[in-house]
């Protein structure tokens, strides 16, 4: 929220702060975000302050080395951490052709340009799918939701029934954009209310076992009258 209403004031975001944005993006996958959000400043240590240069010069395995000392890994982390400096190239390409990356990510609505960072093609950016693109969006200050497992199960026919079974990555992210325009707020903060109010160590109320006796949408959410899985 805050990089949102930064983008809202006009603040620009550099080079630096959109690999700031992506590596704190590619950290969040499959994974709890509590010990990330807690050790944010060692990570920030640990990539040199997002010095592009500095980052792209550094061995992986010391990136993978450190960040499994604070324990923020995640199990694709090596690969990920092999991929940085093709995709600090690939960034900087970018923001030749458009004259920054600013100007790239505000080119288009959040999906498109998610779907051109996930997708095969000349902006495709390795180890980042849909998902992982809207969040590495959203860190530099794009309105949008992020459309993980926690979101997409809150949504679901199986829940509070915005969707009719279980919707994709694209049906979420267009679905909390449809909820903010309707209740006139800012994608991003539908998205972390729907977020903290499923993820372990914030709300933890409508994870994969739900708290239904603490919740105050009982009354009007499917679960358990639907017979719908929650998953796919």
């Amino acid at each position: 929220m805050h990089a949102s209403e930064d983008r809202a004031q006009g603040k620009p975001f550099a080079l630096r702060d959109h690999l700031r944005g992506l590596v704190l993006s590619l950290l969040s996958n499959q994974r709890r975000w509590e010990p990330i959000a807690r050790n944010r400043q060692q990570i920030e240590v640990i990539f040199y302050g997002y010095d592009l240069d500095r980052v792209r010069a550094t061995d992986p395995q010391l990136f993978v080395s450190a960040l499994q000392q604070i324990r923020c890994g995640n199990r694709v982390m090596v690969k990920q951490m092999s991929s940085l400096a093709e995709n600090i190239r690939t960034m900087e390409r970018i923001a030749s052709e458009y004259g920054s990356l600013d100007k790239f990510v505000e080119s288009g609505d959040p999906n498109s340009i998610a779907s051109k960072l996930s997708r095969p093609g000349a902006y495709k950016l390795r180890q980042v799918g849909f998902t992982l693109a809207l969040e590495y969006l959203r860190n530099v200050g794009i309105r949008a939701g992020k459309p993980d497992l926690h979101v997409r199960r809150a949504l679901s026919g199986a829940r509070l029934g915005y969707f009719g079974g279980y919707p994709s990555e694209i049906d979420a992210s267009v679905l909390m954009t449809n909820i903010a325009r309707v209740s006139e707020t800012n994608p991003t903060y539908v998205d972390n209310l729907l977020w903290m109010f499923c993820a372990k160590n914030y709300g933890e109320i409508c994870g994969a076992e739900p708290r239904c006796s603490l919740c105050g949408f009982a009354s009007a959410c499917n679960f358990p009258r639907s017979g719908l899985v929650a998953t796919p």
